[in-house]
């Protein structure tokens, strides 16, 4: 691989990320206000027209579940999750660094392990349908592989990100 090969991968990583953050917000806005309609016209339905929809809480439910694992994601990319990082800021110790390296390692391969685990679950539970939606329980239980999947890819990135900010940093003669 030449050098200029290794220096344009961890760029292009990062511009993957970029707009998938950028997809995985805009995904988030949606669900967010899907489910304020949806859980509006539920209420509505019920306490108004005393007629309710049975359709909207399955759809809210799948909802909530694409909001949770997604807002995980993001979560992750943001480091707004683990209070591992807090006892790593506070101790110090010979060789920390590279006991912070085996816990991202740890963590990268607990949600890939967690994404193929729960595809191997929604694949099986697709014969189940959701009764008011008429549709596959897949399309919730989704969810969980893909945002496991995220989570494995932000932490993968954010192992280039100090990387890049360093050479960055190097090139500007810092």
């Amino acid at each position: 691989m030449t050098e200029d090969r290794k220096k344009a991968m961890p760029s292009t990583l990062l511009r993957v990320e970029r707009v998938v953050v950028t997809i995985e917000e805009a995904a988030l806005f949606l669900i967010l206000a899907s489910l304020l309609v949806t859980l509006t016209l539920q209420i509505a339905s019920r306490f108004l027209f005393e007629f309710p929809l049975d359709w909207t809480e399955e759809l809210a439910r799948v909802g909530q579940m694409w909001l949770v694992f997604i807002g995980a994601a993001v979560g992750a990319r943001r480091a707004e999750h683990f209070v591992v990082e807090i006892f790593m800021e506070r101790v110090h110790f010979p060789g920390k660094p590279l006991v912070a390296r085996a816990i991202d390692i740890l963590v990268v391969g607990f949600f890939l392990v967690l994404a193929l685990v729960s595809a191997w679950t929604t694949w099986f539970g697709s014969i189940q349908t959701m009764p008011a939606l008429a549709s596959s329980v897949a399309w919730a239980y989704a969810a969980i592989p893909v945002g496991c999947a995220l989570i494995a890819f932000h932490f993968v990135c954010s192992w280039v990100r100090p990387v890049q900010a360093s050479v960055a940093a190097m090139e500007a003669g810092e």
